[in-house]
């Protein structure tokens, strides 16, 4: 049910933003990694942090809010373009791989989420942030910059992100749109 409400604007997208140009498919002097999750395998260009704060509107995303879409099925990307217009760039740190892969091993209740997750990721060019630090809220806050958005609903991350370095967050409202603070 999920699938078929949130997939095929995934796909429509998909087509749009490569025929746009948008959407790059990879070369062969790009560098990218190859996972598997699910059984599904996928490759995501690896970028260090310099990178990510050079990019034109960086987010980042917790891991928590990858589920957002299917679980509340909530098109974050219509959200997110909502928010910021169509310049910007999604990112999410190589830990969340692994919290990804953890979900799968311990048979999580979203773990139904894990294929689809998978599909957005290849498909909205996600890159992953190379990591040290295998917390993602670690990371996360080890690396903080001004131009920066944090895409998390762990509220205790975000209260820390606004309190402590005034950083900016995304997160979901009443489970039917998102919001920047």
């Amino acid at each position: 049910m999920i699938k078929e409400i949130i997939m095929p604007r995934m796909e429509n997208k998909n087509k749009n933003l490569l025929n746009s140009g948008t959407l790059k498919q990879s070369t062969s002097s790009e560098k990218f990694e190859k996972f598997t999750i699910d059984n599904s395998t996928f490759d995501l260009k690896r970028v260090d942090f310099n990178f990510v704060k050079k990019s034109l509107t960086p987010i980042i995303f917790d891991t928590n809010f990858l589920f957002v879409t299917f679980e509340f099925k909530l098109d974050i990307i219509v959200e997110i373009e909502k928010l910021l217009g169509k310049n910007y760039n999604l990112f999410i740190y190589e830990g969340t791989i692994e919290e990804l892969k953890a979900v799968e091993r311990k048979g999580d209740k979203n773990k139904k989420f894990l294929p689809l997750i998978v599909k957005m990721l290849n498909i909205y060019n996600f890159k992953i942030i190379k990591s040290d630090i295998a917390y993602i809220d670690e990371q996360i806050l080890s690396n903080v910059d001004d131009n920066v958005i944090i895409a998390t609903n762990d509220k205790e991350l975000r209260q820390k992100l606004q309190k402590k370095y005034c950083q900016k967050v995304m997160y979901m409202r009443q489970k039917s749109y998102l919001e920047i603070a």
